[in-house]
């Protein structure tokens, strides 16, 4: 379905997959992520930032960083991004962690988030050739299918879609994300997730959890857990190769005129 914009409505506007300052490769503050996000109209930030930059001490510190920086308008989520070792490109995102953990494999991570997470997503498919570790498939609440970053603004990954059906084949209830992965909000790669919703009283992350969101990007929006025909993705197979390459050398020459090493 054809988007009319990040900025639509009615629901109530997020990001996910945001780093801040705290992740040794961030360049925002909270406080330029609230008040860039209450500028775009976005309503709460997931925020992931790397789980390898904190100790115990140091994320109870950013639990109260992010509610400090939060307000009315913006809510910042505390939340961490997983890497394994020997495991390449496998990130496991918790959100809304009411404690820390510091699982050393995706199998103590699904275990450990089940008590101390609200919700959690296995992020950029394509990094670990959109195969997951069956422990996973069976307690990840999202999969990210459209990372702004590695996908580029323009299209989810229709291999990530693929995934994600195949695990919903077992577990209904997974749904599919779009996430920025951003780490410098001048670059606003513009993914949203649309809560249907525009009830402030309602919990960003309960309603994420029971897929009541659709996700937006420049050209289209995906429900999350909307079923793509096998021609629909064939399309999308194909028209992704050239939004792909433009996508990419323009990100790149951006990069480099800030000197930005990413």
């Amino acid at each position: 379905m054809a988007s009319e914009g990040v900025a639509r409505g009615p629901g109530r506007l997020g990001v996910v997959h945001v780093h801040s300052g705290w992740s040794h490769d961030g360049k925002d503050t909270l406080e330029a992520l609230h008040d860039l996000s209450r500028g775009r109209g976005i309503r709460f930030v997931g925020l992931t930032d790397h789980a390898e930059d904190f100790t115990e001490a140091r994320f109870r510190e950013y639990q109260a960083a992010c509610q400090k920086a939060s307000s009315e308008h913006v809510q910042l989520i505390a939340g961490l991004e997983y890497r394994f070792a020997g495991l390449k490109g496998l990130h496991l995102l918790a959100l809304g962690m009411a404690a820390w953990m510091n699982p050393a494999t995706p199998a103590e991570f699904i275990a450990e988030a089940r008590r101390v997470a609200r919700f959690t997503i296995a992020a950029h498919p394509i990094l670990y050739r959109h195969e997951l570790p069956e422990v996973v498939e069976q307690g990840i609440d999202a999969i990210e299918i459209w990372n702004a970053s590695y996908n580029t603004r323009w299209l989810p990954d229709p291999r990530a879609i693929e995934l994600l059906k195949r695990v919903q084949a077992k577990r209904p209830e997974v749904t599919g994300i779009a996430g920025l992965d951003q780490h410098d909000a001048k670059n606003d790669r513009e993914t949203r997730v649309l809560l249907l919703k525009a009830d402030e009283s309602l919990d960003p992350l309960a309603e994420l959890k029971a897929g009541r969101y659709v996700n937006l990007g420049r050209t289209m929006e995906l429900g999350a857990s909307e079923a793509m025909s096998p021609t629909a993705l064939g399309m999308l197979h194909l028209v992704r190769w050239g939004f792909d390459g433009v996508e990419r050398t323009q990100d790149k020459l951006t990069r480099l005129l800030r000197g930005d090493p990413r």
